[in-house]
């Protein structure tokens, strides 16, 4: 990780900046107007890819999770060229020198513990710094929010809008307000560090009885607003899972489980952790493989009207039923009821997506889901009227895409719609 000795959290030079990187980029973009989309795109970022990283990584904050989030909602529509940059932005991990982030921690706590002043992970909106109690020994982990992210948010929000505009990234014609709204919804709740004990809390309850999934404990002594104190869980990153030289029975376990509490939050909790990146989980080795669940800010608690229509979307796609899907599809506002569709090509690419329901013992290793969908992309954008889907459909979107990725680099083989069926047997 990269130390960085301040962030940009006036609001004047974050404009500034944000607005620097639109002109750079959005000129580009212009000289390139008569290019098709892709080569558009390919000229904008590419050249000013480390620009974009650098400049974001020196924000942190909203904008910058909020670019994060662009990164895997476009992940489906974008050139690849484009999403390489936009990943890059998701993986940029600086970090803020100690002398700086100990201003949000309170004072009698750094006479009362001994902080690492290197953290073990850092983000856009915090990081993670191990810590041990001086009078008990106990070791745990503080998860610290960087100075004034949280007031920020209704300005990054206003210049993420203008950035994209510049960028000529969204279509007229689509009103993506609600969708705006949505995003600050949900920046205000992952800021909010006692909303996330309580979600923690909850959960627990949740998967008490599942020994395939371990959250840490909330250290309540040590947690605030903007400070969350929770148990160390030893573990090891998603990306060292090669290292870790577990055999097909035990990834086809660890890729189940996943899959398992993917399809519990949706039918069974009614509430979805959102945020599917990387750092939000470890594998623990003992007792056996499981899953480590370390972050519980983007909760999204649907509203009912919006999850049993979302669930029988899922079940039509597992069966197979294309009339029920398409009419899905249509009363939620997936799909324009004005306008035509080509219907037939959309079910089609509905089933790119639901292939893992179609084979007995899905190889998620061997998916080619993503670049198939993006074969799809400019038939889809010709031929599909899109109507205004729900805002709370963008946080559970992005969850699915990512539980797949991970369960892609699990190199996992199990029976999906099987699992499928355990989870509603479960519910009835």
């Amino acid at each position: 990780m990269k130390k960085i000795n301040k962030i940009k959290s006036k609001f004047l030079s974050r404009q500034i900046g944000i607005a620097k990187l639109a002109v750079k980029t959005g000129a580009t973009l212009y000289k390139n107007k008569d290019k098709d989309l892709k080569e558009q795109l390919k000229s904008g970022f590419d050249k000013y890819a480390n620009d974009i990283v650098s400049e974001l990584g020196v924000m942190k904050g909203s904008f910058m999770k909020a670019g994060q989030l662009l990164s895997l909602l476009g992940g489906s529509f974008l050139p690849k060229e484009t999403q390489k940059i936009l990943k890059a932005l998701e993986n940029s991990s600086s970090y803020l020198a100690w002398d700086k982030m100990k201003e949000q921690v309170p004072y009698e706590w750094l006479n009362e513990l001994d902080i690492d002043e290197e953290p073990i992970a850092a983000a856009s909106l915090g990081q993670v710094h191990r810590v041990k109690e001086k009078e008990t020994g106990k070791e745990f982990i503080l998860k610290i929010q960087y100075k004034g992210v949280d007031k920020a948010i209704k300005n990054d929000i206003r210049a993420l809008k203008l950035f994209l505009k510049t960028l000529n990234l969204i279509p007229k014609e689509l009103d993506l307000s609600s969708i705006y709204i949505e995003v600050e919804t949900m920046l205000r709740r992952e800021v909010n560090y006692i909303e996330e004990a309580q979600s923690i809390k909850r959960f627990q309850k949740y998967l008490h009885q599942f020994s395939d999934f371990k959250i840490p404990e909330v250290i309540e002594k040590y947690s605030n607003k903007n400070i969350i104190a929770l148990e160390y869980l030893e573990g090891f990153s998603l990306h060292q899972i090669d290292e870790l030289q577990f055999n097909q029975e035990e990834r086809n376990k660890l890729g189940r489980s996943f899959m398992k509490l993917l399809f519990m939050e949706l039918f069974l909790f009614e509430e979805i952790q959102t945020d599917s990146h990387f750092g939000n989980y470890l594998i623990l080795k003992d007792p056996k493989p499981r899953w480590g669940l370390l972050d519980f800010g983007a909760i999204k608690t649907p509203p009912k009207s919006f999850i049993k229509p979302y669930r029988q979307l899922i079940i039509d796609l597992s069966k197979k039923d294309k009339d029920s899907f398409i009419n899905s599809l249509k009363e939620m506002g997936y799909l324009s009821k004005e306008k035509e569709s080509d219907l037939s090509l959309f079910w089609e690419y509905a089933n790119v997506i639901g292939a893992p329901f179609y084979e007995k013992e899905y190889d998620w290793g061997k998916s080619n889901i993503s670049d198939k969908m993006y074969e799809y992309i400019p038939k889809i954008a010709k031929s599909i009227s899109i109507g205004n889907p729900p805002p709370h459909s963008l946080f559970i979107d992005r969850k699915i895409a990512g539980v797949y990725f991970i369960l892609q680099k699990l190199e996992a083989q199990f029976d999906v719609n099987e699992l499928l069926e355990e989870v509603l047997d479960f519910k009835d």
